[in-house]
């Protein structure tokens, strides 16, 4: 099933070729910074079914093993690629066009969640959680 996603202003959009990976949250700083969430929700998608990201230019990175993608635009975040979670494109649920269906199934950076977001029984990782991510994304 694809999906698509676009900016706040509508200049940028993606369409993905299949579902997603996986779904999680993250916790860390860097993410809620980002995406102006306290509890930022991504889809990882496999790289190769990312449609649109060349259209965007360069990722910017502010951080060593992380690029990110806004609108040139808006500034809506749309895009986050990681090092440690190689062809895999993390996209803020926030601006996927239909994420019904898509819930969270992992919480990175589960020792940063604020005791009002719920954990749901989902299992968490201190830190990136790489191990569970990558084992999650080739099941």
């Amino acid at each position: 099933m694809g999906r698509s996603a676009r900016c706040y202003c509508g200049a940028a959009t993606l369409s993905f070729m299949a579902d997603p990976l996986q779904v999680i949250y993250c916790h860390c700083d860097d993410c809620r910074r980002w995406t102006g969430a306290a509890a930022p929700v991504f889809a990882a998608f496999a790289d190769d079914v990312v449609d649109g990201l060349a259209a965007l230019g360069p990722g910017k990175s502010f951080a060593k093993g992380v690029d990110r993608w806004n609108c040139a635009k808006c500034g809506s975040p749309l895009v986050g690629r990681f090092d440690y979670v190689p062809g895999q494109s993390w996209v803020p649920l926030g601006v996927i066009e239909d994420a019904s269906g898509l819930k969270p199934e992992f919480h990175c950076f589960a020792e940063r969640r604020h005791d009002w977001v719920p954990a749901a029984g989902l299992p968490g990782s201190n830190g990136t959680g790489r191990d569970a991510l990558n084992a999650a994304a080739h099941d």
